[in-house]
């Protein structure tokens, strides 16, 4: 995004102040390296929500394109083959239903809600089948009065409502590859009834939400689309003293700081922790950079009861006394991170600020001078939320550590050929199937380094790339003598009458320079010109800021530059041009790369 052009929250407090700000952006003539297009099936007069999503979204860097279906015409969308919904199939379908709409006997006496759920479930299956968008669905608002008194308990429609929602959730977990749930429940507890339902508005036009309802609905469909857009942070920097725990360990000695379960502050860097712990498990790594003696660190992991961060949960650490700017910059080359994937928390407003001046790229956060709002600071806005959790993130923590191992080893070997030799990597390629859809779909949204084209792909977009006569979709792993490092690659691949186009190609930067993606495409490309019968294969590069260092790939790998701009340059290549320079490096097993062939 342009330095000249900025989205500060104050923009929120007014809806003329907001709209001026997004008319900046559009006049400033930037050029997005993404977008995004997002379509609304309602049956309210959800449009008031426009200039919110529009915000956020721009503030990501994503152009978004939005458009809204007909008043309460769901199924029309769907089922109509000539609609625009079915012709375009955007990136993002958002289903946007209020239920007093839904149904029309909602909240009357003895009133059911499997009315509700068979037509949920029936727009649900449409949206599902009759595209391939990620798909953000709502759950209902309870009454906020109940019409029963205080006399019964459990108001008998509040329970009704709570069953569509248990619904929602559990349809929505049974395929968690294409649907997101959006709480509006919660939505309404964060910002309280005076702040969220306007019933005059309601009343006169349908349109049920106030200024700081839309904003906190936008913010939520907004995190869907940093994640669906690769735009997810991936590690998490933490200070020590007064972050981690409160008071300075140097100083206060081990049983002087304060964290634990049943004293304040204590509680709340326990709680705090916890967080940390849930986004590790969600495949988020954890650093420290702290300035601190680095043995008095390990002794509170180690030897705190109450200490539930341990040093096993950490990527990497820079303890010591240098300016943290420096430290965090060796940690992102160390981890082969961009820096724009850091969040950096600390309590000091001055390492924060030199962190801000000199590393802008990184996200900082400030431990609050409330301690009560700091177990939410580092979830409350989505920013390591990604579309699905696999394997690989679960241990991501491990396998960046074994990564750490071989560039150690790596330092010993004067040359490169007898340094990758010696890993004794094996590298195994197969055709995708859709066992493999979730894991092959969070690659597409998440790589950015290695990465062609930077095309991003829902669940549903890389089902029908697989079920394609004219497509295929391959996926690698690669394991060593340190680990396996699990499914780390994909190529996707187009063809038409005997010519075919690489669409996209990616591998995660934990194994880059290894001679793997020369080999991926070598086997991948030949297999296909067997089955294919292809002549010639066409590619392109697509430049970011991130990409840089796979700007020659194509070159590298036999093709020759066709034509360029400075948004796109595309290369061209007989069959069967390829280099081989990896035999001698690695095994490679295909034994699977004709599994579910067209």
């Amino acid at each position: 995004m342009s330095d000249e052009v900025h989205f500060p929250d104050e923009a929120l407090a007014r809806i003329d102040t907001l709209v001026a700000a997004i008319d900046r952006a559009e006049a400033a003539g930037i050029e997005y390296t993404d977008s995004v297009s997002i379509h609304f099936l309602r049956n309210f007069t959800v449009e008031p929500l426009e200039p919110y999503l529009k915000f956020h979204v721009l503030r990501e860097a994503i152009k978004p394109e939005i458009s809204f279906g007909g008043y309460d015409t769901v199924l029309q969308e769907l089922l109509d083959e000539e609609s625009a919904l079915r012709g375009e199939s955007p990136d993002i379908v958002v289903v946007a239903l209020d239920l007093s709409m839904l149904d029309q006997e909602y909240g009357r006496p003895g009133w059911c809600a499997d009315r509700a759920i068979d037509r949920l479930r029936e727009m649900f299956e449409a949206v599902r089948e009759h595209t391939s968008s990620l798909i953000v669905a709502n759950t209902m608002i309870s009454p906020v009065l109940s019409q029963e008194g205080i006399t019964t308990p459990g108001d008998a429609v509040t329970q009704e409502v709570a069953r569509i929602n248990a619904w929602v959730c559990e349809y929505a977990s049974s395929d968690p590859g294409r649907f997101v749930v959006a709480d509006w429940e919660r939505l309404l507890l964060e910002a309280g009834q005076d702040n969220a339902l306007d019933q005059r508005f309601w009343r006169a036009s349908l349109a049920p939400f106030k200024a700081v309802f839309l904003d906190l609905y936008a913010r939520e469909i907004a995190k869907v689309i940093r994640a669906l857009k690769g735009k997810a942070k991936k590690c998490l920097v933490l200070d020590c003293d007064d972050t981690l725990w409160g008071g300075v360990i140097g100083e206060d000695g081990l049983d002087g700081i304060r964290l634990g379960t049943d004293e304040w502050p204590g509680e709340a860097y326990c709680a705090f922790q916890h967080g940390v712990l849930a986004l590790q498990e969600r495949g988020v790594l954890i650093v420290i950079c702290s300035k601190n003696n680095e043995e008095d660190v390990w002794e509170v992991m180690r030897d705190h009861p109450n200490c539930v961060l341990k040093q096993s949960h950490l990527a990497a650490w820079r303890i010591n006394w240098e300016d943290k700017a420096s430290n965090i910059k060796a940690l992102s080359d160390e981890l082969n991170l961009a820096l724009d994937s850091f969040v950096f928390v600390d309590d000091s407003p001055r390492e924060c600020q030199l962190v801000r001046e000199f590393l802008p790229q990184v996200t900082v956060l400030q431990v609050p001078d409330d301690l009560h709002d700091y177990p939410d600071l580092i979830l409350k806005d989505g920013l390591f939320d990604t579309l699905s959790i696999s394997d690989e993130d679960r241990h991501r923590a491990v396998l960046y550590r074994e990564e750490i191992d071989r560039s150690k080893d790596r330092a010993v070997h004067v040359d490169l050929h007898d340094y990758l030799a010696s890993l004794q990597q094996v590298l195994r390629i197969w055709e995708a199937g859709d066992e493999d859809r979730a894991r092959v779909t969070q690659l597409t949204q998440k790589t950015n380094q290695f990465n062609l084209t930077t095309k991003r792909y829902s669940e549903g977009q890389i089902e029908e790339l697989m079920k394609s006569d004219q497509a295929a979709v391959f996926a690698m792993s690669v394991s060593d003598r340190y680990g396996d490092l699990g499914t780390t690659g994909v190529l996707i691949a187009r063809h038409s009458e005997g010519a075919g186009q690489i669409d996209s190609l990616l591998l995660s930067c934990r194994i880059l320079g290894r001679k793997l993606e020369i080999a991926f495409v070598d086997k991948c490309l030949q297999y296909l010109e067997e089955r294919w019968g292809i002549s010639s294969w066409r590619a392109s590069y697509k430049p970011t800021k991130k990409n840089a260092q796979v700007a020659d790939f194509w070159d590298r790998v036999g093709f020759s530059a066709e034509s360029g701009t400075d948004s796109i340059k595309t290369y061209r290549m007989a069959a069967g041009q390829r280099t081989d320079a990896y035999r001698d490096v690695m095994s490679i097993e295909e034994a699977g790369i004709d599994a579910g062939s067209n």
